[in-house]
């Protein structure tokens, strides 16, 4: 760790090595290294620069392994998909689909199409909605699904029928 981060402290890295540093296997290292630490650190530079260093990729997100890993799972991807996909673009293209986007088409920009845009785009259709959408008809229609409402509703039709309307 040193020859790689000559800043780094060497109780940090000792601390950093061990999986469970005990305060006496810290000491006992902090020993050895102050006894042997700077032939302990030159042979790890000579180690260090015994190894190539491996190539670094600046444009590159995925190292070449990572990549044909996700290339080959895109590709298994592809031919289980396969089958259902040509099926499903052959049905897109085929005759009578043709003729019903043409049909859907025909529609939207058909006058009685553009007429009814307009309606719902009118200042009285705006007035309408936000009529309907006020506190006010809320109210009206939680009154009217009431349970009492109903009640009312029932008796009035029995009184009509005692009454002959």
């Amino acid at each position: 760790m040193l020859a790689a981060d000559p800043s780094r402290k060497p109780t940090a890295a000792i601390k950093r090595a061990l999986d469970k540093p005990t305060e006496t296997a810290v000491r006992r290292l902090q020993g050895k290294w102050k006894d042997q630490g700077a032939r302990y650190l030159a042979d790890a530079q000579a180690r260090r620069s015994a190894v190539p260093a491996p190539a670094r990729r600046t444009s590159a997100p995925y190292s070449p392994r990572a990549a044909r890993q996700m290339l080959e799972a895109h590709r298994r991807m592809q031919d289980a998909l396969s089958p259902g996909m040509l099926a499903a673009q052959e049905m897109m293209n085929s005759p009578a689909m043709m003729a019903a986007q043409e049909a859907a088409r025909r529609l939207s920009e058909s006058p009685a199409m553009r007429a009814i845009e307009e309606l719902r785009s009118s200042p009285t259709m705006r007035a309408i909605e936000e009529l309907q959408n006020s506190p006010t008809m809320r109210a009206m229609r939680e009154l009217q699904a009431s349970p009492a409402m109903r009640a009312i509703q029932e008796a009035h039709a029995q009184m009509r029928l005692l009454s002959g309307y």
